[in-house]
Formats: structure tokens, sequence, C-alpha cells
């Protein structure tokens, strides 16, 4: 070999050769935690309702959506030279009859279907036969059709513990929508699931919900036990 061909193995650069410097020990440590954290909040989140996109709750965008933009009584009432008028009477009332009228007429836009979508169908599906072995169906359920005081306590105050719905055990933990839902909101979305999938019992008022939670205050969750107790066999 020549002269010439050393110099020219001098200016070719090494042979590349495969990294063995092992993954840093802190970016191991980072993964571990993160999947830890990751599977721990998806347990700590199993049962409790889908939270997320528009914050109002069905009731104010009920009575948004229903108030007109040119509301004639709003504008009568805030219009002096109109109030003054001998046919104000007519189109401004004021007493307990307009407001019991005006509270059965919001209950009854309120739509329990819209609820139950947003709040309940996550577990129960939108067809109300639940997740075998995980939520209990709410079709054919002996607790929903019971005395209006059951499906009230269990959906105001949540549940916990064993169950038996339609023949089979359950055993897990509702949260409570005493906090989250308006007793008309509650009312609306009971008397939906009563009316849907085969259940024929009756509608749930507002009223039901109210008297229950004066009656009961901020309780814990109820035992399926409890609710015998307190309410009778459903």
């Amino acid at each position: 070999m020549n002269q010439h061909d050393h110099r020219a193995q001098h200016r070719e650069a090494p042979e590349p050769e495969e990294g063995t410097r092992a993954i840093p020990k802190f970016v191991l440590a980072w993964i571990a935690i993160l999947i830890v954290w990751g599977v721990g909040y998806y347990a700590w989140q199993i049962g409790k309702p889908l939270l997320g996109g528009d914050s109002r709750t069905p009731v104010a965008t009920v009575h948004q959506e229903a108030r007109p933009a040119g509301d004639s009584s709003s504008v009568t009432a805030d219009d002096p030279d109109t109030s003054s008028a001998p046919d104000s009477k007519t189109s401004v009332t004021s007493g307990p009859e307009t407001s019991a009228s005006g509270s059965s007429t919001a209950s009854a836009k309120l739509d329990g279907a819209a609820i139950f979508s947003a709040q309940c169908s996550a577990c129960h599906q939108a067809n109300g036969q639940g997740i075998p072995g995980a939520f209990p169906p709410l079709a054919a359920s002996e607790w929903m059709v019971a005395d209006s005081a059951i499906p009230v306590a269990i959906v105001h105050d949540g549940l916990q513990g064993k169950i038996e719905v339609a023949g089979n055990q359950y055993q897990g933990a509702m949260p409570r929508f005493g906090g989250q839902l308006s007793d008309t909101e509650l009312a609306a979305v009971l008397s939906y699931a009563r009316s849907q999938w085969g259940n024929d019992a009756s509608e749930i008022s507002s009223a039901t919900v109210t008297e229950h939670r004066e009656r009961f205050g901020d309780r814990k969750a109820w035992s399926a036990e409890e609710l015998v107790e307190v309410f009778g066999k459903p």
C-alpha cells in the first residue's frame, strides 16, 4: 500500500458505533410517576359524572333560551309610561300566583332527557341498561320505580355499598347530585327515567325533592340497608 492510500484512509471519518448509554434514572422515575398518576386518576374518576363543555346547568340554559329578545312583559314593567297606563294591571301582575305559575312553567320546559344525557348516560347508558357488573340498569329497576322518596334519596345524596338490582348484585359508589343539580333538575331527570325503557312510574315534583333536602340536609351517601330501613323495601 503506497503513501497515497494511507493519506486517504486518514481522511475518512471513523465508523459509527451503536451507543450503549443507559436512560437517565430521573427520566425513568418521571415516567413511572406519570403512569401511577394516570392510573390513579382514572380509578378515582370511575363512577363519577363526566363534567366539561358547557358549564351552565340545564335550568340556566332553558331559562336563557326561553326568554325572547323582545319580552313585552319586561318592557312593560320597566317603562314608567306604560306601567302607569290603566291596562298595566293586565300585563304586570305580582303575588304568589305569578310565582307559582312561573315555577310550574320552568319545570314543564325543563328537559329531563337532556339532563340524563349530560349527567347519567355515561354510567347507566342511553338505553337505561347500565353496564353489567359495573353500573346497574335503570330499566326495570325496582329502586327507580319504587316510592318517589327512594330514587330522590339515591340521586340527591348518593349510594354506596352492595345493592341488588333486577336480580343482580352490584358493588360500588354513586356520587351525590344534590350539590350539582337544582331541585327542579333532579325532579325532571328522575321523572324522565321513571317513564322510559318500559318503566311506568309517577312523575316526581320539585317539591318532593325540596322536602327531602329539608328533612335530611347534607348527609352522607345511603346504603341499600339504610334505604330499606327508612323508606321501606322497594
